[in-house]
């Protein structure tokens, strides 16, 4: 799914922002293809709602004190306002920054050209200063994730209008319908927390999850973000037990001694929940790095081993043979070498039999020119020996005894 942050900029700008440039959304050109959540983007759609990425917030829900590390869009539910329409709310979440504007591009993604719908903003450095910061380190990682919120136009009661008479959660096409934000998480945006794109026409009604299948790298991702939470929960209870224990030491004398103990101890909980929380942050940062040079040594590994058949599969050629298709041989060679995605290194079976296919050609022609120079050489030969016995009897050799010697004065 394409969710990701172009650019960023180094340095605050005037009045305390820095600018980012941010992909909102893919437009599909294959009438087929859709994101994770089944949303089909059709060019001339999300050209019609452009305007409305114009002051469009930046959202996030925070998952720490610090106001660092993002977390989900922090949907809350739905209000139903005066006039009777559903609308989402996100009560959970706040707005870090705002788009200036949004332009339908074609920009160089993971090695290929993308059509997108980017958004122009600013984010907010003098409010938020530890998440900008957060942005900039993950964006230098490549993986900053954000996802698109839509809801409908007022005069369809806020109501999102698809392409399809019968759109389904695995197929459809938002044809009438507005941007109302984005949010940076750090979950993944195919998580169910994070689709709220269409949350005023949700079924109430969700699929049962397979509960016996392997964990997945998101599922991990999911534990670790349910135990931050919990932990902040956590802490903040034991906060308001601390509040509720300050408040009644002023009642007895008795009492003092013992509550001093039972906040000390609450203390040290918070210290360990805290140390905790800190541990649970650095394993998910460094997670990351360390999935990179995984991710990197597999595109090694892959390719020699591509090289490798390459080699194996020519061996029954001669070296004089292999250079009748040195070209593609080398070419090859070098898609394989050049090539740093893991996924795109595909079997080169077929390159291989094309390679093998040319070069029994060109042996075949090579054989076939060979063969009719040797014919065309006997031609010659047996063609000059005929001429030479046409005159054989004309040029030979005679002796003094074979001339007749006529006596002109007899």
């Amino acid at each position: 799914m394409l969710n990701n942050i172009l650019e960023i900029s180094k340095r605050s700008s005037k009045g305390g922002r820095v600018r980012i440039k941010i992909a909102l959304l893919k437009i599909h050109d294959d009438s087929e293809e859709t994101n994770k959540n089944g949303l089909h983007w059709k060019e001339e759609y999300v050209q019609n709602a452009l305007d409305s990425v114009k002051m469009m917030p930046i959202c996030v829900s925070f998952c720490d004190a610090d106001k660092k590390t993002p977390y989900d869009h922090g949907y809350t539910g739905e209000e139903i306002g005066e006039d009777g329409i559903r609308e989402p709310v996100f009560e959970n979440s706040e707005t870090v920054g705002s788009f200036e504007y949004g332009a339908i591009e074609t920009v160089n993604i993971d090695g290929a050209d993308t059509k997108v719908l980017c958004g122009y903003g600013v984010l907010f450095n003098q409010r938020y200063p530890s998440f900008v910061k957060w942005v900039r380190e993950n964006y230098a990682l490549n993986k900053v994730d954000t996802s698109i919120e839509i809801m409908g136009l007022p005069l369809n009661d806020n109501k999102i209008v698809y392409e399809e008479s019968n759109p389904t959660d695995e197929y459809r096409t938002p044809k009438e319908f507005l941007f109302s934000a984005s949010a940076i998480l750090s979950v993944s945006p195919a998580d169910d927390s994070a689709i709220v794109l269409e949350v005023a026409q949700k079924q109430e009604n969700k699929k049962e999850e397979n509960k016996n299948m392997e964990f997945t790298i998101d599922d991990i991702k999911t534990i670790i973000q349910s135990t931050i939470t919990e932990l902040n929960n956590k802490e903040t209870e034991l906060n308001q037990t601390i509040s509720g224990l300050n408040e009644q030491l002023t009642s007895k004398d008795s009492e003092i001694v013992e509550k001093d103990s039972t906040i000390s101890e609450l203390k040290v909980s918070i210290e360990k929940l805290n140390k905790a929380l800190d541990d649970m942050k650095k394993d998910y940062e460094s997670y990351w790095e360390e999935r990179r040079v995984l991710e990197e040594e597999l595109v090694k590994l892959k390719a020699a081993e591509r090289l490798r058949k390459l080699d194996f599969e020519l061996n029954e050629f001669s070296e004089d043979e292999k250079k009748l298709a040195s070209e593609n041989i080398e070419k090859l060679k070098s898609d394989i070498r050049a090539c740093k995605n893991r996924e795109k290194l595909n079997d080169v079976s077929t390159e291989i039999n094309s390679i093998k296919t040319e070069i029994y050609a060109k042996i075949g022609r090579n054989v076939k020119e060979a063969k009719k120079v040797s014919e065309q050489n006997a031609s010659k030969k047996e063609t000059k020996v005929k001429l030479e016995d046409i005159f054989s009897e004309i040029f030979e050799e005679k002796t003094e005894e074979d001339i007749e010697v006529v006596d002109i004065f007899a």
